[in-house]
């Protein structure tokens, strides 16, 4: 009851002497002088019980063997030691794991990014990517294999492998081996898995039902490409829209207006004239018109990839041209004669 506006808890009353100990599985036998606990708070004034009290019940009820958490809780571990001493239970066998840190080296946290795992999912991680990352924050096979599968993580995993020292949280990392798993894929499981981004991320006026003859021979160009599911839209809209919206400037990266009007004109004629379109036909009229154009075939490649993807960098060209077919090409050829003829450059 409350007297003079006292509001009671139960605490636990902590030994004035002694000390306390356990044996830590990855840090060995840990000491606590007993004079520097406190009567920590059992239950709270609402009646409730707090974290040390139920986390005890809880894990014995459960019968939990191992309890492996972050070295945060160490201080806490002679609290909980003690309890369970008073309650006549035998306590599971603790690990306390190092931190996870951003790359600033302060403890991981929202500002650093996404935090619950459905928010990577939804920015297009694989499961199995972000399992085996997760699985090499502060734990190793060796000191060379990165990529590793469940099943090889599940046989191998042992509490001696863990570091003692804090893992950093490496974004890049993640991006690089989710783009490996996702190189991994067979194209029709790569296909199924980003369909749902590409309902979503391609703009809104492109027609849907998406034609799924015409993205499985897209799928090939960027899968190479692609670190995310969620980047597939942005790595491929310019199949699907009907008007490129570019820099004009892109078009004339070494080379001046009056070249680039002169080749984007030749290639017009080239290509209406192409009765085969695929990759190995354009290759073999657009590489010798590079040299008739006297233009390096960067240059006059990099002006048709701007051209038809408006882009300076895209999938292969001429596999991009074949898939893009000749008519669209042909369409955006003299887009960009109309856009170069009108600009001021």
């Amino acid at each position: 009851m409350k007297r003079s506006g006292i509001v009671p808890v139960v605490r636990f009353k902590s030994p004035l002497e002694g000390q306390t100990s356990f044996n830590d599985l990855l840090r060995g036998e840990i000491v606590f002088e007993n004079s520097t606990l406190d009567d920590f708070v059992l239950l709270k004034s609402d009646g409730y019980p707090t974290y040390h009290l139920a986390n005890i019940v809880d894990d014995h009820l459960m019968e939990i063997s191992h309890v492996l958490r972050a070295d945060e809780w160490l201080s806490s571990t002679p609290r909980h030691v003690l309890l369970y001493q008073a309650l006549g239970w035998q306590p599971p066998l603790f690990a306390h794991l190092p931190m996870i840190l951003g790359p600033d080296r302060s403890k991981l946290s929202k500002r650093h990014g996404a935090t619950a795992i459905t928010e990577y999912r939804e920015q297009g991680y694989l499961p199995e990517a972000m399992f085996n990352f997760l699985a090499l924050l502060g734990w190793s096979l060796d000191d060379k294999t990165e990529l590793l599968t469940p099943e090889e993580i599940v046989k191998h995993f042992s509490l001696e492998r863990i570091s003692r020292t804090a893992a950093v949280f490496n974004k890049d990392k993640l991006d690089w081996m989710n783009g490996v798993y996702l190189r991994g894929l067979s194209s029709e499981e790569f296909t199924r898995r980003a369909m749902p981004f590409l309902e979503k991320g391609l703009p809104a006026e492109i027609s849907r039902p998406l034609d799924m003859a015409y993205i499985h021979q897209i799928i090939p160009l960027i899968q190479e490409r692609a670190r995310t599911l969620a980047e597939v839209p942005q790595l491929s809209d310019f199949f699907f829209v009907d008007e490129l919206g570019y820099d004009v400037r892109l078009l004339l990266g070494k080379i001046d207006k009056a070249e680039a009007i002169k080749s984007l004109g030749t290639s017009v004629a080239r290509m209406d004239g192409l009765t085969n379109w695929n990759a190995a036909s354009l290759e073999a009229v657009f590489r010798p018109l590079a040299e008739e154009l006297k233009l390096k075939t960067s240059v006059f490649f990099g002006l048709l990839r701007v051209a038809v993807t408006g882009r300076t960098a895209a999938p292969p060209l001429f596999q991009t041209m074949e898939v893009l077919g000749k008519e669209r090409c042909l369409k955006r050829l003299n887009s960009a004669l109309d856009k170069l003829e009108v600009s001021g450059n």
